[in-house]
């Protein structure tokens, strides 16, 4: 029974970018190439493995909101 491997998530890597070209509307900036395909597949297609190079996105969490006085100053 072949166990099916988890798909790596471009949308998760700091390398995607999405291009103005219609053509070809993802791009990987560490291969640099544009692709019509997310980059992830794209590299599955043409080397056989999965990525090596995903680098996982930080956690986009918001600073911790400190207390403003009435002056506009932290307290």
């Amino acid at each position: 029974m072949k166990i099916k491997s988890k798909q790596l998530n471009c949308n998760d890597c700091k390398q995607l970018f999405i291009t103005h070209d219609p053509k070809r509307r993802w791009g990987c900036s560490f291969f640099g190439f544009k692709s019509n395909y997310i980059p992830s597949i794209e590299v599955k297609r043409v080397t056989g493995t999965k990525c090596a190079y995903f680098l996982n996105k930080e956690s986009k969490k918001l600073p911790n909101i400190e207390k403003i006085n009435s002056n506009g100053r932290l307290a």
